[in-house]
């Protein structure tokens, strides 16, 4: 399946700080990529980046066959792009501001016409033609900036925060959009939130300080950690000295979360355990979930 978008040792600096280290994308049809890291990781940049709202410092960028920099006018009419803050005009009605939206985006008079009337009510937004969007409640308006985003049927959907200001039953119907919409696009959304992450997307990018500390699927199929009980609490640094420990933590005073290095067996684990004399009570495999993921990839296993 041929990629709608990837990128290549993509990075940008301001002045003498490196925001976001250089890093190497792809997303293909179908795909719900999450970017994922603390406020300041450096996930708006990259969007900002790859919508073309901001010339990277280095590296190529190609959306559909296009390159961003090379032909940023060809590019970007395959792109949706919904930033941290919606670009909206508080003096214009839902109506009048997505009419010009279509028309910006180069639809004519009639298919202004049916997108925004489709696009309204895929965003809920069908009683709220004729309101000011300015008097619009905070979700409202981002519910808004998600229609001005896939008004055009973008081939590349790029969403910073989606559901910012939204309760849990709007929450919900943008996570429902967000699928419909992959199934013949590409989706990149970003968050601080796990579970917003774990929800919506397939696979992810993890971002600790501008760098990419993980990039791949959320639940990997070659990892599986193993919950460890022992006798009596062990110091965390002597589980994780054993040949066969890759990263553990701690999660009862006599209990942990171990992952093993590439080629241990749980059999080599336990054997280390009781040459160590420690007792061991359990030795159970659990496949491992985002935050285990996060932790590992941000801290080196240790919470």
């Amino acid at each position: 399946m041929p990629e709608l978008l990837t990128t290549t040792q993509l990075s940008r600096r301001f002045g003498g700080t490196a925001v976001v280290l250089p890093i190497d994308l792809s997303l293909e049809q179908g795909d719900i990529l999450g970017l994922l890291g603390p406020n300041g990781a450096g996930k708006s940049t990259i969007l900002r980046m790859l919508s073309g709202d901001l010339a990277p410092s280095g590296g190529t960028i190609n959306i559909c066959g296009e390159d961003l920099l090379e032909r940023p006018i060809q590019a970007k009419q395959f792109i949706g792009y919904l930033p941290e803050r919606p670009p909206l005009h508080r003096d214009q009605t839902v109506d009048e501001f997505l009419w010009d939206c279509a028309h910006l985006h180069g639809l004519n008079r009639n298919q202004a016409q049916e997108a925004r009337t489709q696009t309204k009510r895929r965003c809920g937004l069908e009683q709220t033609g004729r309101r000011l969007i300015g008097r619009l409640s905070k979700g409202y308006q981002q519910r808004l900036g998600l229609a001005q985003a896939i008004i055009h049927n973008p081939r590349v959907i790029i969403l910073d925060e989606p559901t910012d200001g939204l309760d849990p039953a709007q929450i919900r119907q943008v996570r429902e959009l967000i699928q419909e919409l992959a199934q013949y696009r590409g989706v990149i959304l970003s968050s601080h939130i796990l579970p917003e992450i774990e929800a919506s997307c397939n696979r992810v990018t993890i971002l600790q300080q501008g760098k990419p500390v993980y990039n791949g699927e959320i639940t990997p199929p070659d990892q599986t950690c193993y919950r460890v009980a022992l006798d009596q609490e062990q110091a965390l640094q002597e589980i994780t000295a054993l040949s066969a420990v890759a990263a553990a933590e701690q999660l009862h005073t006599d209990s942990y979360r171990i992952t093993l290095k590439t080629g241990c067996q749980p059999s080599d684990l336990a054997q280390q355990i009781v040459a160590m004399g420690w007792g061991l009570v359990e030795l159970k495999a659990e496949r491992i979930n985002l935050e285990q993921l996060f932790i590992q990839a941000t801290t080196g296993g240790s919470s």
